[in-house]
């Protein structure tokens, strides 16, 4: 008893934050991206500015009533997550301190060239044919404006801070649907090893793992979680962020419309796993309206938030025809096995042995999963890969929820040998860091970057040409940005892992 006792003591005198400064730390971060596209695509105004000021101050008001009884977070865990955040997206090649993914190779080009060029600017490698560099470029925004101040280096460990202290407060935040040290714990290490069996895919199909193990089939991919910290965060961090609102409103730690208000402000930062969170909203929305419990704060606030977005929305969506969405087939035999490792093998113990207060979600997230191999949106996977995020996190939630609950002994041993084979996709990643040198810098353009891994693959996706975009956030007058690019790229190796 002495030492229980002496245990609480110790954590009630620990410092505690609020968890809706958290949740308002997230919502004005996110709002601030809004802001800074309207100065990176030349549309500030002073009244467009205060009409944004407005709407930031009156819902982040709103927000801050609605949230207030939050539970708070102790101090010294946000300090830990923000420490494992920092170490996690290190050695994913954030500040260049480890090998980092080729996806970098694009990436380092567009913070480059957001560094080093005036607001607004386009693309002009052809006479006459000026394109707008048109991506969810939300999570540069900051950091190109540090580079502009201090250089391209103090830009990436301005990348790194800031995505590491977005994940440490969805982390904290996330840590309040778990009510003991030990099931906190539990979801801690569920979540850091969360992965479809994909060892066993390349076993099956390559006879042997590869460097990289996610494409066992090139046109199927549901990503580990390391895997979208590493090579994706800024899709990783909106997905996590969606996933988060849910579960925090199904928990009954926040109401509905603080959900729906935040979530148009991922958009900027990636649309993709928005799109994978519309089932879940629309989910969401029935359970309020049968419980009688939808009110107009439910439509209003996110109304508000959708006009401070809608810039950003329309900036995403110019010449949507140049990527274009479509419905596609899938080989029956393939699609069978990926799921049955990705997804089946998650949700049949949940469902079947461990059924909880998660399970209309966990049902949800695997009708979700069964059908996004049948969807696209560009030239590549990336629908299928993204707008999986949120699903995949309820689904890790799930099985931490189960596990820290001390299931019946079936449902334990199956989860526990899926998390032990699914952890391997996250290690081989990991290993890369300590494998290969730390990744160069590139001197080259977005033209030049992409040519290097992407050109066979066309470039619509992350620009529109200029005249295609709608007149009321066209740039007036934007700079040339010049395309003329060194061969190599970098000084330097870089390594493409063998599966990608």
């Amino acid at each position: 008893m002495t030492v229980a006792t002496h245990s609480t003591l110790r954590l009630n005198s620990a410092p505690m934050v609020p968890g809706r400064w958290l949740l308002l730390g997230i919502a004005g971060y996110l709002a601030t991206s809004q802001i800074l596209l309207w100065v990176f695509l030349g549309l500030m105004s002073p009244l467009m500015g205060l009409g944004g000021a407005v709407l930031i101050a009156v819902t982040g008001a709103a927000l801050a009533r609605a949230t207030r009884e939050m539970p708070a977070v102790p101090l010294p865990r946000i300090g830990l997550m923000l420490v494992f955040a920092l170490a996690l997206y290190a050695l994913g090649g954030e500040g260049r301190f480890f090998y980092a993914n080729i996806d970098w190779q694009v990436r380092d080009a567009v913070l480059r060239d957001m560094a080093i060029n005036p607001w607004p600017f386009v693309y002009e490698p052809r006479a006459g044919k000026a394109e707008l560099l048109r991506a969810p470029i939300g999570f540069f925004l900051v950091p190109a404006l540090t580079a502009k101040l201090g250089g391209l280096r103090v830009g990436d460990i301005a990348l790194l801070v800031q995505n590491s202290a977005m994940l440490a407060a969805v982390l904290s935040l996330g840590s309040l649907l778990f009510a003991t040290r030990r099931q906190r714990m539990i979801a801690f290490l569920t979540l850091v090893a969360f992965s479809g069996s994909d060892i066993l895919l390349e076993l099956l199909v390559h006879g042997g793992p590869r460097q990289h193990l996610e494409f066992s089939f090139d046109w199927l991919q549901y990503s580990a979680h390391v895997t979208q910290a590493f090579w994706v965060p800024q899709h990783a961090l909106a997905g996590w962020i969606g996933a988060l609102l849910l579960l925090l409103w199904h928990r009954g730690l926040i109401s509905l419309w603080p959900m729906l208000a935040i979530l148009p402000l991922t958009a900027i930062w990636s649309p993709l796993p928005l799109i994978g969170m519309m089932p879940f909203v629309a989910f969401a929305a029935i359970i309020q309206w049968r419980r009688g419990l939808l009110s107009c704060a439910d439509f209003g606030w996110p109304a508000l938030t959708v006009m401070l977005a809608a810039p950003a929305l329309l900036y995403l969506a110019a010449a949507p025809d140049v990527v274009g969405a479509r419905l596609v087939s899938q080989p029956w035999t393939p699609w069978f096995l990926f799921i049955l490792a990705e997804v089946l093998a998650w949700a049949a113990p949940l469902l079947l042995w461990a059924r909880g207060t998660l399970s209309p979600l966990v049902a949800l997230a695997t009708a979700i999963l069964l059908a996004l191999p049948f969807a696209k949106v560009g030239w590549s996977i990336d629908l299928m890969m993204r707008a999986s995020i949120p699903a995949l996190a309820v689904m890790a939630v799930a099985v931490a929820i189960v596990l820290g609950n001390q299931p019946r002994r079936q449902a334990k041993i199956w989860l526990l040998t899926a998390l032990a084979l699914g952890s391997v996709t996250g290690l081989s990643e990991i290993a890369r860091a300590f494998t290969e040198p730390p990744s160069p810098r590139g001197s080259c353009s977005f033209y030049g970057a992409w040519d290097v891994s992407f050109a066979n693959y066309p470039k619509g996706s992350h620009l529109a040409p200029l005249d295609r975009v709608p007149a009321i956030i066209r740039p007036n007058a934007p700079a040339r940005a010049r395309v003329d690019d060194p061969a190599p790229c970098w000084d330097g190796h870089w390594l493409r892992p063998t599966g990608v």
